[in-house]
C-alpha cells in the first residue's frame, strides 16, 4: 500500500501511533499488509509553525482468502455412483470447483450446491485412473497468486476395498486417510481403516475456525502499529466462540501459535496495558477449567503436541518482559492475575485471587517485581518432572503456578504456596524448565528446596547457581548440584590463577626461551592458549551474572555467548597449529618455512577459523531467535537450532586431528629417533612439545567425551562430576604440561639455565619431565640415535582446550508438586 501527502511532511500515523521510518517523509510504503491494516491514517505537517493533519480511513483491505478443499482420497469405482467434493473460501472471496484432469473420463460435470460439488462417475471398466481438480478464487485479477488455489486429486480403483466412506474414500485394513472438516471449520480429519469393523475410526481432529486460522497467518506480519487492533480482535473472537475452542485441540494449538507471534512481535517494543490485558483475557478461555481433557489429549507422550503447554507459557514469559518497567501495574481475571510493582526496600505480598500464594524477596533496591498467578494452570502444564523419567502418573500439580520476572539479581526468593489436595503427601519445590525432556519441558527442582511444611502450607526458597556441566545438559540431578558448584568455583578459580602464572612465566623467560623459530612457535602457541582460556573463562563469569538474571537479557547474553564460543573455539585451534607445528618440524624435516610465514598462518588458523565460525553461528540463528537458550543460560542453543554443534563438531574435529598427527609422529620418532627426524636445536622442543601433545589431547577429547555423555544421559551422576572437575581445571593442566613440566623452563626461572656446546661425539640429554612412564617413554626417545644436542629450545605446546557451560537457574516459573 503507497500513501501520498503534499507539502512539507513532519511525520506519518496509523491509529494514533507514529508510523516508524515515516518522518519527512511525503510517500510512504507499507508492505505485506492485512486487514489488520485498516484503519485511520494521518499525515501530519506543519504551516506556520502550527500542526496541520490530514487523515483518511481505510477500511478496504482484506484477508488472504482460507480455501476449504476436500483431501485427496481413493475412490472404489462403481458405474453411477456419485462423488461429492468441498469448495469454499471466506466470506470475502467467490469460488468454484475446476477439473483440471480426467483420466478416463471418470468424471461427468458436478452439480454444485452451496460449497458441494457431486460428480457422478463413469468408465470404471476403464480403471485405474486419476482426476484432479482444484478450487478457485473466481477474481481473475487474484489468480496468478499462488494462494488463490487448492488443489485435490482423486484415484480410481476397480477393486474391492475393506473400508468405504464418502469423507475418508476407500481404503484397507490398516491404511490411514484424511476427509473433510465440517461448516465454518478448515483442515482435516485422521482416520484409520479397521478391517474388523469395516469402518473408519477417528485417529486426530485438526480442523480448525476459519476465523482463528485467519488470525493465525495474520500474526505473521504484525508490527507495533497493528498489535493492538489484533489483540482486540483476537479477544473478541476467542470470546465468541469459547465452547468451540475450549473442546477443540487444534484450534487451542492454533491460538497458542498466535499468542506466540504475539510474543515476538512485542521483544523490539514496550507495549500498553489493553494488549497485556487483552493478551490474558485470551489466555484465561484457553486455561479455563473447561479445557481440561483437551489439553490432556494435548500433552499425550505420544503426540508431537505435547510441547504446546510449554510454548504457551513462554509466549507469557516473552509479553511480560515487553511491559513498562519503571511503573506498577495489576491486571487479570478470576484465573490469571498480573501484578507488577516498583519497590526500593524488601518486598512481600500474598498473590492469587483467594490469596493462595506468597512471595518474599529480602534484598532490598530499585526493582521492578513482575508476578502472573495461575490458578488452573495444572489443567495446562503436565506434572512429569526431571526424575520421573517424562512420567506424570506419580505426580500431579498441587498448588497455584507463579510465574516470576525480576529485573535484577536476586540471589534468594522466598514463595509459599496454599495447597489445593490436602490429602496428598511428599511436596516438592520445582520450576518449570523449558529444556527438559528434548525441549516439551518438565517441572525441575534445581535451585528451589523445601524449607518449611506446616498446615498444609509449603514454603520454598530458591536460588540461582552455575555449574560447567549445564552447557551439555540443563538436567543436572539435583542431589549433585551443591557438589558440581563447588568444583565449578574451586576449579575455575585454580583455572584462572594458574593461566596468569603462565603467562608471568612466559614473559620471564620469553627471551630466553624463544631463540630459534621451532622454539619461538611452541611458545607461541602456549601464550595464545593461555589467552583464550583466560578471557574465555572471564567471559564465562560476565555470561553467568547476566543469567542470574530473573530475565536474561537477550542482547547481552548474545555477545557473552559470542565471545565464550569464539575464545574457546580458539583455544582448540590453538592446540591444531602446535600439532601441526609437531608434524611440521617432524615429517617435514626438509621443508623451512619463514618464521613471519609461520606466524601468519598460526594466526590465521589461530583466530581467522574461530572467528569465521562464531561470525556464521551467529548471522545463521540469531535472527529466529535460536542463537542462545533464551530464558535459561547464557550458551548455545541446542533444541531449536542445535547452534551447540557449532562449538562441539571444530572441538572434537580438532581432537581427532591431533591424534592422528600424534599417531605419525610417534612412528617417525620410533623408527628413525628424534635426532634423524629434526634437525638437532630443534630436538627438546619437538619432545616436549610431543609429550604435551600426547598427554593433553586425550585428556581434553576424553572430557568433551564425557560431555557428550551428559547430553545422552543427563541424569548419569558420575558424568557430571568428572566432566565438571576435568572441565573446570583446564588452566592448571596448561600450566603443569605447558609450562612446569619443561626442564629448561625451571632452569631459567632458577637461574640455573646455560647454552650446552655441541659435541658430534657425546650426547647431552636433559630430562623434561616427571618419573612418570610416558615421561621416561619420552626420554628414551629423546635419547635414541642422538649425535648432537642443542638446548637453544625449550617450551611445551598446549594441545588442547575444553568449552564452559553455565546453569542459571532462572526460577521464572514456581509451582509444587
Amino acid at each position: 500500500m503507497v500513501l501520498k501527502c503534499s507539502g512539507d511532511v513532519s511525520e506519518w500515523r496509523f491509529n494514533g501511533q507514529k508510523i516508524s521510518d515515516s518522518t519527512g517523509q511525503i510517500k510512504i510504503t507499507i508492505r505485506n499488509i492485512n486487514s489488520s491494516f485498516n484503519g485511520r491514517y494521518e499525515c501530519i505537517s506543519n504551516k506556520n509553525s502550527v500542526p496541520y493533519i490530514r487523515w483518511e480511513n481505510i477500511d478496504s483491505i482484506k484477508q488472504y482468502p482460507v480455501i476449504q478443499i476436500s483431501q485427496d482420497k481413493i475412490v472404489q469405482c462403481e458405474d453411477g455412483q456419485r462423488v461429492t467434493l468441498q469448495c469454499c473460501s471466506s466470506t470475502d472471496y467467490e469460488v468454484e470447483m475446476m477439473v483440471e484432469r480426467n483420466e478416463n473420463g471418470h468424471l461427468n460435470p458436478a452439480i454444485s450446491d452451496n460449497c458441494k460439488y457431486s460428480y457422478s462417475v463413469q468408465n470404471c471398466e476403464r480403471a485405474p485412473g486419476k482426476a484432479e481438480l482444484s478450487c478457485k478464487v473466481k477474481n481473475p485479477n487474484l489468480q496468478g497468486f499462488g494462494y488463490s488455489s487448492e488443489k485435490v486429486m482423486l484415484t480410481f480403483k476397480n477393486e474391492e476395498f475393506d473400508c468405504r466412506d464418502g469423507n475418508f474414500g476407500a481404503g484397507n485394513d490398516g491404511d490411514v486417510a484424511h476427509g473433510d472438516c465440517e461448516g465454518d471449520e478448515i483442515g482435516n480429519v485422521t482416520a484409520k481403516c479397521s478391517g474388523t469393523t469395516s469402518n473408519w475410526e477417528e485417529q486426530e481432529n485438526k480442523c480448525v475456525l476459519i476465523v482463528i486460522q485467519e488470525l493465525e497467518e495474520e500474526s505473521q506480519i504484525l508490527s507495533a502499529e497493528t498489535l493492538p487492533m489484533f489483540v482486540e480482535k483476537l479477544n473478541n473472537i476467542t470470546l465468541e466462540n469459547e465452547e468451540k475452542i475450549t473442546n477443540s485441540t487444534a484450534n487451542i494449538k492454533s491460538i497458542v501459535t498466535i499468542l506466540n507471534n504475539i510474543a515476538n512481535t512485542s521483544k523490539d517494543f514496550t507495549i500498553s496495558g489493553e494488549v497485556i490485558e487483552g493478551f490474558i483475557n485470551i489466555s484465561s478461555i484457553i486455561v479455563s477449567n473447561s479445557t481440561f481433557n483437551t489439553w490432556g489429549e494435548l500433552n499425550d507422550v505420544n503426540k508431537t503436541t505435547r510441547n504446546v503447554s510449554a510454548s504457551f507459557l513462554g509466549s507469557i514469559e516473552v509479553i511480560v518482559r515487553a511491559l513498562q518497567r519503571d511503573t506498577s501495574f495489576e491486571t487479570g481475571t478470576d484465573i490469571i492475575q498480573l501484578r507488577q510493582t516498583f519497590v526500593n526496600s524488601s518486598y512481600s505480598d500474598t498473590l492469587g485471587t483467594n490469596s493462595s500464594a506468597a512471595i518474599f524477596i529480602p534484598e532490598k533496591g530499585n526493582i521492578t517485581i513482575t508476578t502472573i498467578t495461575f490458578s488452573t494452570l495444572n489443567n495446562v502444564l503436565p506434572a512429569r518432572n526431571s526424575s520421573d523419567n517424562d512420567s506424570s502418573l506419580s505426580n500431579s500439580i498441587n498448588a497455584v503456578v507463579v510465574l516470576l520476572q525480576v529485573n535484577d539479581t536476586i540471589s534468594n526468593i522466598s514463595l509459599s504456596f496454599d495447597l489445593i489436595n490436602e490429602t496428598l503427601g511428599n511436596p516438592q519445590c520445582v520450576f518449570w524448565n523449558f529444556e527438559l525432556f528434548d525441549g516439551f519441558g518438565g517441572w525441575d527442582s534445581f535451585g528451589c528446596e523445601l524449607t518449611s511444611f506446616v498446615n498444609n502450607t509449603v514454603t520454598c526458597e530458591c536460588n540461582h547457581t552455575t555449574s560447567f556441566s549445564i552447557l551439555m545438559s540443563p538436567s543436572i540431578p539435583p542431589g549433585i548440584k551443591l557438589l558440581l558448584d563447588f568444583i565449578t568455583y574451586i576449579g575455575v578459580g585454580i583455572s584462572l590463577a594458574s593461566l596468569i602464572i603462565c603467562l608471568i612465566i612466559e614473559g620471564v623467560i620469553w627471551k630466553s626461551m624463544t631463540r630459534n623459530d621451532t622454539s619461538y612457535m611452541r611458545h607461541v602457541c602456549v601464550v595464545n592458549v593461555a589467552v583464550s582460556l583466560l578471557i574465555a573463562d572471564i567471559w564465562f563469569i560476565i555470561g553467568a551474572a547476566i543469567s542470574d538474571y530473573q530475565s536474561v537479557a537477550v542482547g547481552p547474553c548474545t555477545a557473552a555467548t559470542f565471545f565464550i564460543h569464539f575464545f574457546y573455539l580458539a583455544m582448540f585451534f590453538w592446540m591444531l597449529v602446535s600439532a601441526l607445528l609437531l608434524f611440521y618440524r617432524t615429517v617435514m624435516v626438509l621443508s623451512q618455512m619463514s618464521r613471519s610465514t609461520m606466524l601468519a598462518i598460526a594466526f590465521s588458523l589461530g583466530y581467522g577459523a574461530p572467528l569465521i565460525i562464531a561470525v556464521v553461528t551467529v548471522a545463521a540463528t540469531a535472527g529466529g531467535g535460536g542463537y542462545i537458550r533464551e530464558n535459561q543460560i547464557c550458551w548455545l542453543n541446542w533444541n531449536e537450532t542445535k547452534a551447540l554443534l557449532a562449538f562441539v563438531i571444530p572441538a572434537l574435529t580438532i581432537v581427532a586431528i591431533n591424534l592422528l598427527v600424534m599417531i605419525v609422529v610417534l612412528f617417525k620418532m620410533l623408527k628413525r629417533g628424534v635426532g634423524n627426524t629434526t634437525q638437532n636445536n630443534d630436538r627438546h622442543t619437538l619432545v616436549v612439545l610431543a609429550r604435551c601433545v600426547t598427554i593433553l589431547t586425550p585428556l581434553f577429547g576424553l572430557t568433551w567425551g564425557f560431555g557428550i555423555g551428559i547430553m545422552a544421559a543427563p541424569e548419569a551422576i558420575g558424568l557430571h562430576v568428572v566432566f565438571a572437575v576435568l572441565n573446570s581445571l583446564q588452566g592448571f593442566f596448561i600450566l603443569v604440561f605447558g609450562t612446569l613440566l619443561d626442564s629448561k623452563i625451571r632452569e631459567a626461572l632458577t637461574g640455573r639455565w646455560r647454552v650446552p656446546s655441541s659435541d658430534s661425539g657425546g650426547t647431552r640429554s636433559t630430562t623434561a619431565g616427571t618419573s612418570s612412564t610416558i615421561l621416561d617413554f619420552f626420554r628414551r626417545i629423546q635419547r635414541r640415535n642422538v649425535h648432537n644436542v642443542s638446548g637453544l629450545g625449550s617450551g611445551s605446546a598446549v594441545n588442547s582446550g575444553t568449552g564452559t557451560s553455565g546453569s542459571y537457574s532462572v526460577t521464572d516459573t514456581f509451582g509444587n508438586t
